[in-house]
């Protein structure tokens, strides 16, 4: 394993044990029918808890994945590669242009999602620049970036 690969999955790891932790820290009392919600600001829309909030700084690399909260989707960057929404099992979103050359996916701090391959240069953006912005794969099978008003600014439209 090369050094870069193994910041990589360290840096993943870390990312992901730090997204769980944030979004259990948002959960609030319990919402109709039982749900619990997020706290939001005024205006915003409010995701169940069960979707996987991924915060900033971010990162998965090959053969990692985030999942929802009730395992129906799972965002996976690949060991070939590519970076693929798995829905029910079924591949149903990727990223263009990553395949093969895709190695770490990152939600950085300025709020863009992005592949980076192993030199370190990008393959795919969503081209979301909104600082406060979160990452969100949800129950439904969508992955959407919400800026931090709680307003979506790109999704796979894989939702149910």
């Amino acid at each position: 394993m090369n050094l870069r690969r193994a910041v990589c999955v360290v840096a993943g790891v870390l990312a992901f044990a730090g997204a769980g932790a944030a979004s259990a820290q948002a959960v609030a009392p319990w919402g109709p029918a039982g749900v619990p919600t997020r706290v939001a600001e005024p205006g915003a829309v409010t995701r169940p808890s069960s979707d996987h909030i991924i915060r900033p700084r971010a990162t998965i690399c090959r053969n990692q994945a985030w999942t929802s909260g009730n395992g129906r989707a799972a965002l996976r960057m690949q060991e070939d590669g590519n970076f693929v929404l798995y829905k029910d099992g079924r591949p149903v979103w990727q990223a263009p242009n990553t395949w093969s050359r895709g190695n770490c996916a990152v939600f950085q701090e300025d709020g863009n999602f992005v592949v980076y391959d192993s030199s370190g240069n990008p393959v795919w953006a969503a081209d979301t620049w909104h600082k406060g912005a979160y990452l969100a794969v949800q129950d439904d099978g969508n992955v959407v970036v919400y800026d931090n008003a709680g307003r979506p600014v790109w999704a796979t439209n894989t939702g149910d």
